[in-house]
């Protein structure tokens, strides 16, 4: 019989969005300060050499956030790997983790994703996403019953050996604690200035061509986004904290 398990493309939405947003820093704080050394012959080939430090460090945190992760349910153990998407964008890791050796399995928030997340006792922690499902549309949705029914099979296989299977609680993610909290409240700051940017610009006339005005309207509604996000997120996490108390 073949060991049920569990494979799925982790996206590490905290790495991918955090060098967005430092590459972004890089990009202005880079600019800012060349303007004000090089001549004006050197301002063009600045910004371009900028943009290519921009567009290289976020391709690198983007491809390094993508990682394949599996589970396999044995006998007595559950088999845990992971290795990167694109070969050599990361390391592997390997782990066996005895039933016996699993403190808590919870459910944690993953910008739109549920993960199922294993802590054990020494304090590790793996996390497993859900799969990409077909919904009958060219877009692909998440199989959460499918990592819900996975859970399931582990918490059955742990009383199988005689153990006693952790339930799965709701626990808090990195966007739940206050670093990520702390990174999207700066998200939406940010977002505010370019939106209050965009509108005086509108104001005086500066975006004249179509297009630019498309993405001029994207840019001004996108707080509205990055807030309603950070509330939720707030929200996860004051449900969580009021059950653990």
């Amino acid at each position: 019989m073949t060991a049920p398990s569990h494979e799925a493309l982790y996206r590490n939405s905290p790495l991918a969005f955090g060098g967005l947003l430092g590459a972004i820093v890089l990009l202005v704080g880079g600019i800012t300060a060349g303007l004000q050394i090089a001549s004006p012959a050197q301002r063009l080939p600045l910004v371009l050499i900028m943009l290519g430090v921009f567009v290289l460090t976020f391709a690198v945190c983007a491809v390094t956030a993508l990682r394949w992760h599996r589970w396999t349910i044995d006998r007595d153990a559950v088999l845990i790997e992971e290795r990167p998407l694109v070969p050599l964008a990361g390391r592997r890791r390997k782990r066996r983790v005895p039933f016996s050796g699993i403190a808590s399995l919870s459910n944690v928030q993953n910008a739109a994703e549920e993960v199922l997340a294993l802590t054990t006792r020494d304090g590790e922690r793996f996390v497993l996403p859900p799969r990409r499902a077909p919904t009958g549309g060219p877009v692909r949705g998440l199989d959460q019953a499918g990592l819900t029914a996975f859970a399931a099979r582990l918490q059955t296989a742990v009383t199988a050996a005689g153990g006693i299977a952790p339930p799965v609680t709701e626990g808090l993610g990195f966007w739940n604690r206050p670093p990520g909290l702390a990174l999207l409240s700066i998200a939406l700051l940010a977002s505010l200035a370019v939106a209050a940017l965009i509108l005086w610009g509108l104001w005086e006339g500066a975006f004249v061509r179509v297009k630019t005005h498309e993405a001029a309207a994207f840019l001004v509604v996108l707080p509205i986004g990055v807030g309603w996000v950070l509330r939720r997120c707030w929200q996860r996490r004051r449900s969580v904290m009021r059950t653990m108390h």
